[in-house]
């Protein structure tokens, strides 16, 4: 089986290549799923990567640049051009998705695309149904509960009702999309195998206890409950890092003026978040239970707190199977007041007693969850 897998994506080299020294960087969590995904299906299969670079006119100096092709990971990457333009972008895009699927995807391959890479994933699409192929969405976040035009909208759904296999993040995305029988699997995330060569160390630690987030930093994702219930817990010799773009930067930074026990870090690449969390005392994942579109989500960044070894306090999560449960600390009341709580109950656990807790949660995931045993279920699918 070969599969051919067009996404908005790029190796690691070429990332860090584009992107380390730009202010704006795009978001990593979608790069680093879908790398994941396509190395550990590079473990089992070939894999041709039909690859959009993630670049636009805030992070692309240059008007154009061909980038080589390239294999890394055991994937070969046939790459788009990137291009600054918005327009000419989307027609090189449009046009580049779907001659060069049509091409790669000959006997016994299989198409695989992000269903929310609206345009890749629709000239993906119409190249595999013209040659005859299987079409395999993943779906990450449900179309109707993300911002954008209802044009976008549209065209995610469409891709969706025609793919033929899914892969999904938990059961209720397959009530919600009212698959029609339907091959599909579930697959939560998946944690980096590379990440057993990167190991854990007290020594790491840093001097001052830090709990710690990356990701989103909105309102909508507990980040103004989780710094004020971290003031509130007046806890000695610790401190709150936080990194990430969102609507709540400027409060934030502001806050972390005036008290040196917040600080603000800006955006940084994955490898160097990845470094922190290891250094790090406590991972937090505050994101609030009753908004709808949670129970659709499994963040990535929960397989990635785990994997790096330190102790995870998270909110309980609808789409988080229970088999996860023993290897995190919960919050159990969503509000700053709950938060504040948590992280003292969490934190009057010894350094030792958080470690061993992290050990428990890293060899789970790692183990069982890794990004070869995953893509394993997405083939298997396909075998039948």
């Amino acid at each position: 089986m070969r599969i051919v897998y067009a996404v908005t994506t790029c190796s690691d080299r070429v990332y860090r290549q584009l992107f380390s020294d730009v202010k704006t960087k795009p978001a990593f969590q979608s790069q680093k799923y879908h790398r994941l995904l396509i190395e550990g299906l590079a473990a089992h299969t070939q894999v041709d990567v039909i690859a959009n670079a993630p670049v636009n006119r805030s992070n692309l100096k240059k008007s154009f640049m061909r980038l080589p092709e390239e294999t890394e990971g055991g994937a070969r990457y046939h790459y788009i051009p990137a291009i600054r333009n918005p327009i000419v972008k989307l027609l090189f895009v449009a046009a580049g998705t779907f001659f060069k699927t049509l091409m790669a995807a000959g006997k016994d391959s299989t198409v695989v695309v992000d269903c929310l890479n609206r345009t890749t994933a629709f000239f993906a699409l119409l190249a595999a149904k013209l040659r005859g192929r299987r079409c395999v969405g993943i779906i990450t976040d449900l179309p109707d509960m993300l911002g954008g035009g209802s044009f976008s909208r549209k065209m995610a759904n469409f891709v969706i009702r025609h793919c033929t296999d899914y892969v999904l993040l938990t059961e209720a995305m397959n009530d919600y999309i009212r698959n029609p029988g339907k091959p599909y699997v579930i697959l939560e995330g998946h944690a980096d195998i590379s990440m057993k060569e990167k190991l854990p160390s007290m020594d790491k630690k840093q001097p001052v206890r830090t709990v710690f987030y990356a990701g989103g930093v909105s309102r909508q994702y507990g980040l103004a409950d989780l710094t004020e219930g971290f003031l509130q817990s007046d806890l000695p010799n610790t401190r709150l890092e936080i990194y990430g773009p969102g609507d709540y930067v400027k409060e934030l930074q502001s806050i972390a003026e005036k008290d040196p026990r917040v600080f603000y870090g800006g955006m940084l690449l994955n490898t160097e978040i990845v470094a922190k969390e290891q250094e790090a005392t406590l991972l937090v994942n505050p994101r609030p239970t009753h908004e709808e579109f949670v129970k659709y989500s499994f963040p990535s960044k929960t397989m990635e707190y785990m994997a790096s070894g330190t102790p995870v306090l998270t909110t309980r999560l609808p789409g988080m199977p229970k088999e996860y449960y023993p290897y995190v600390y919960f919050i159990e009341e969503e509000s700053a007041d709950g938060i504040a709580v948590a992280l003292k109950a969490v934190l009057e656990h010894t350094d030792e007693e958080l470690f061993r807790k992290g050990q428990e949660a890293r060899d789970f995931v790692l183990n069982g969850r890794n990004n070869v045993v995953q893509a394993k279920k997405l083939l298997q699918m396909l075998e039948v």
